[in-house]
């Protein structure tokens, strides 16, 4: 496919109209903050091309271990929003924990914290001195991303979760379509009041995640039983370093059945409303390797950003970001945030004190370079 086709181009004197910001389109632009994850953002990009023309609810489920990107996700939709145009009137993104949205003590599900959180959002895109109106169209048309939505499974540690329940059932009503009577703060007749008005979420897209940890092991358990029918795969992999070893590769992905999730505690008519679930990827070594060296919030790339501040350039050799990479692989529930440690074991003597680092080296044209070595990987992470 030609680049010329899938970028979301600059933006021109005349709009474009919604429908012609298409899903490749939508795919580059979220591909450019979230590595490694290019079949959930696949279904990502579709779920917000049909949400932004109208067509139908594209609600997503992801399932992701800790550190995968189901938030960067979720922080990337809003960019994506927030920097084109044509999204301005869907940019009221609120991003919720799941337990915040059910009243403990009451068993209560409480619409109105959602709705609150929205109307914040709102009130940052409808400009100063909003009428109920226009809050109301921009509340309407929200992205609802819930993170956390795995601990409000209907069993916990084996027993009958009432809250988990109640959040599955209020949810599913919201995402079934509901007006939802709620109490906003507008301009009317020169003056903020207290206005009721009634919120339609048939509009709203709802894109929920969690790390479904106790998941992995349950559908391992099922697949790994004699007579199960299914077949671990085994792969030989080459280190870094050039050893060679076998392992057995587990992927939830290919072998996870929706009942597994009616297993693990979740309602079968609230996993009905989601237009696709999608198990995002354990990351590789490679896409590791690549997060280190270019997401946005890759602890080498503010790293790189805090030498600068003192005139001094940070490069890393390929072997040492491979291994770093490695490191953080061994620890897959972790995923990318298992890079963080690392790199900071690896940085501190240097940030500490580069001055007197024997790899300090000046630079033609002024100031200084330091390069991480696999050497320093090797001594500070003892691979």
């Amino acid at each position: 496919m030609e680049a010329v086709s899938t970028a979301v181009p600059e933006s021109t004197t005349e709009p474009r109209r919604i429908q012609d910001i298409t899903p490749p389109m939508i795919f580059q632009e979220l591909r450019r903050g979230v590595l490694g994850q290019d079949r959930a953002l696949r279904f990502v990009s579709v779920a917000i091309f049909k949400h932004a023309t109208g067509k139908q609810a594209g609600n997503i489920l992801m399932i992701g271990n800790s550190g995968t990107g189901k938030t960067t996700i979720m922080n990337n939709i809003q960019r994506l929003y927030n920097e084109v145009p044509e999204y301005r009137p869907f940019r009221a993104v609120t991003v919720i924990n799941a337990n915040l949205l059910v009243d403990a003590d009451r068993l209560e599900f409480r619409p109105d914290r959602l709705l609150a959180a929205v109307e914040q959002r709102a009130r940052a895109i409808t400009g100063e001195h909003p009428s109920a109106d226009a809050l109301r169209a921009a509340m309407e048309r929200a992205t609802i991303c819930i993170d956390e939505i795995d601990k409000m499974s209907t069993i916990l540690a084996g027993k009958p979760n009432a809250l988990g329940v109640v959040l599955q059932q209020g949810l599913l009503t919201l995402m079934e379509g509901e007006r939802v009577a709620y109490t906003l703060h507008a301009w009317e007749d020169g003056k903020e009041r207290e206005v009721r008005v009634d919120i339609d979420t048939r509009g709203m897209m709802f894109v929920c995640g969690g790390a479904f940890e106790s998941l992995y092991d349950q559908v391992y358990e099922r697949v790994s039983k004699p007579g199960s029918g299914a077949k671990l795969k085994k792969r030989t992999v080459r280190t870094a370093d050039g050893q060679m070893r076998i392992e057995t590769s587990f992927s939830l992905a290919e072998m996870l059945k929706s009942t597994d999730l009616f297993d693990f505690g979740m309602v079968p008519q609230f996993m009905a409303r989601f237009e696709k679930v999608v198990v995002l990827r354990d990351l590789s070594v490679e896409v590791l390797r690549q997060i280190l060296l270019e997401s946005f919030d890759s602890p080498y790339v503010r790293a790189r950003t805090f030498f600068r501040v003192v005139d001094i350039e940070l490069d890393i050799e390929d072997l040492a970001a491979a291994l770093i990479a490695e490191n953080a692989a061994k620890d897959q529930r972790t995923g990318a945030r298992a890079l963080r440690p690392a790199v900071s074991e690896i940085l501190n003597p240097l940030e500490f004190d580069p001055w007197h680092h024997p790899g300090l080296k000046p630079r033609e044209g002024g100031g200084h370079e330091l390069t991480i070595t696999a050497d320093m990987v090797r001594s500070a992470l003892d691979t």
